[in-house]
Parts: C-alpha cells; sequence; structure tokens
C-alpha cells in the first residue's frame, strides 16, 4: 500500500460517503476478464486483492479502491507481417496494388481473427479518497490512467466533482525560484535531481542526478534563463520525491524508520498488515500534500514568488 507516484485532485465540495452505499455503487462496474473481440476490460477488484472481502477499504476516513485492467497483447510486428504476407499473396494472385483502404481492412480482419487466441495481461490501479481533506490521490505517474481511474470512479458514484489539485499553481516557477535561492518552504529540503528546460521554443534540456545543485554550474543554467520543470525534494526526512511542473508527484521513496513501524506485524496477518501500511503511508501523503499545498500558497490567488 506504498503509494509510489500520485496524481492529485480536489472535491470541490464536502464529501461523505459511508461502505455499504459506496461498495454498492462499485458494484455497478467490477471487474470482468476480456471475452470475444474485447481488446480490454476495466473494472473494480477488491482493494486488499485476496486478502481483503470488499471492493472498497475504509480506514482513518480515507477510501482505499483498486481498479483492475486487462489487455490482450497483439505485437504489432506480428500483424504487419501477416498483413505484408496478404498483401504479396493478392498482388502475385491478381496482378494489382493493393492500395490503402484495402490495407487498414486486411489489417482489422487479422486483428479480429487473433484476438480470441491473444495472451492476457493485467495490472491494477490503486487510488484513495481522503474524505476529511477533500484530496483524490491516484497512484500513477500517467494523468491519462489516472482520469480513466477517475472517469470509472465517476461512472460508479454517478458524480464525482474534483479538480486537478496544482491546475492553478505556475509549479515551474516556484520550482525556478526554489532552486535559484536555494530555499523551500518549512519541511521541505532540496535533494540532488532536477531537470531545467530552455524558455524559448528550442526545448533544450539539462538533466541532473545526484547532483550539488548549489554548485556554480546550476546557477549558470539558471542565470541564462533556464526554468525548473522537475526538482527532486526531501519532506521532513521521512519521504522523498520528484515535483513536477505539471503537478505530478513522482519517486516517491520513504524512510526505513517509517516503513519499519509496521515491521512487527507478523506474515500471518496479511490483511492487518495492508491496514496498517495503508493508514501509515496515506497518512505521511495527505500531510505532505497539506503542507505542500500551504507553502505553495492559496492556489485563488495564484500566488507566485517573484524571481
Amino acid at each position: 500500500m506504498w503509494f509510489s507516484n500520485l496524481i492529485c485532485y480536489r472535491f470541490k465540495q464536502d464529501v461523505s460517503y459511508t461502505q455499504e452505499d459506496f461498495d454498492k455503487a462499485l458494484e455497478q462496474d467490477l471487474f470482468r476478464p476480456c471475452t470475444g473481440q474485447e481488446l480490454s476490460t476495466f473494472g473494480w477488484t477488491k482493494a486488499f486483492g485476496k486478502h481483503g472481502e470488499t471492493l472498497s477499504h475504509f480506514s482513518q476516513k480515507s477510501i482505499l479502491v483498486c481498479a483492475k485492467r486487462e489487455e490482450k497483447v497483439l505485437p504489432a510486428s506480428v500483424i504487419n507481417e501477416l498483413v505484408a504476407e496478404k498483401i504479396d499473396l493478392i498482388e502475385a494472385e491478381e496482378n494489382r496494388p493493393v492500395k490503402k483502404k484495402e490495407k487498414d481492412e486486411l489489417k482489422e480482419n487479422i486483428l479480429h481473427a487473433l484476438l480470441p487466441q491473444a495472451f492476457k495481461k493485467s495490472s491494477l490501479q490503486f487510488a484513495f479518497i481522503d474524505q476529511e481533506n477533500g484530496w483524490v490521490v491516484v497512484n500513477s505517474g500517467s494523468f491519462n490512467k489516472a482520469e480513466e481511474l477517475l472517469a470509472l470512479l465517476r461512472k460508479s458514484l454517478g458524480t464525482l466533482p474534483v479538480v486537478p489539485a496544482f491546475a492553478n499553481y505556475d509549479l515551474d516557477v516556484f520550482l525556478t525560484d526554489w532552486l535559484t535561492n536555494f530555499s523551500t518552504p518549512e519541511g521541505f529540503a532540496i535533494g540532488s535531481d532536477a531537470e531545467l528546460e530552455e524558455a524559448d521554443d528550442s526545448g533544450a534540456q539539462v538533466k541532473l542526478k545526484g547532483h550539488d545543485l548549489s554548485c556554480d554550474e546550476v546557477k549558470s543554467h539558471l542565470e541564462s534563463g533556464k526554468r525548473v520543470t522537475k526538482l527532486a525534494l526531501d519532506w521532513q526526512e521521512r519521504v522523498k520525491f520528484m515535483l513536477q511542473n505539471d503537478g505530478s508527484i513522482k519517486r516517491l521513496s520513504y524512510s526505513e524508520t517509517l516503513k519499519e513501524e509496521n515491521a512487527d506485524i507478523p506474515k500471518e496477518d496479511m490483511a492487518v498488515k495492508l491496514d496498517a501500511d495503508f493508514i501509515l503511508s496515506s497518512e505521511e501523503i495527505k500531510q505532505l500534500l497539506e503542507e505542500l499545498t500551504l507553502g505553495l500558497g492559496d492556489s485563488d490567488d495564484l500566488a507566485k514568488p517573484e524571481l
């Protein structure tokens, strides 16, 4: 239950769910395996997998959910090879070129013929709802995948009044200011990784990993007008992460001290351990997000630091 990448949203109004009603809503969109000509399926599965009994897990005013995706795997190289063979056969037998529209139809027919025999792969997508502070946090590094989960949740619940949490912040201005002055909001410290980008349309990038970000080399990049698009931060010496200017939070790593807090729970009590880990990680994330938001200021005022 240790989230490693965060795409965050905020509710536009107070919410309050009960587990009975919430699970009943999720049951409308249960996961089911792909059948026939389906390329993929997406639906809810038990939050704790084989160690749980319910679709959602309510704990400490937070709700954990898990969506499962199954996809059929058809390598493009295999499809293209079969299409090419079919085209060669037609051109040889009928002595005519095969046009684009016919090629597309051949590809579509071959795809449908192979679908029932295709291998399947599955993946899990976790998210939690913080009913107390109004957060929805998806464990994903992709906004597209996060939006897919939100769309499913909105379909199940009937409504989901949320907005991207950091959409109103010009984050690269904040990140550039923090690195330029080597100063961060209270509780945060600058790490050793960053990415900088030219402010013009050239898109030239500088990627720094395991670097002393206070050195003259970095200062010269900043003085030349480059903006910071990604910056590694350390929060309270408990959680390290990369904050990106699109509002995503990636590469979360938790201190050993934090992770060891539940180390004494025996593996035989896996449901208990999963619950304890979820409480521990979600409470850390909630506090991290609250302090990060506080450090950025009121988004309604679009507060920005002066460079």
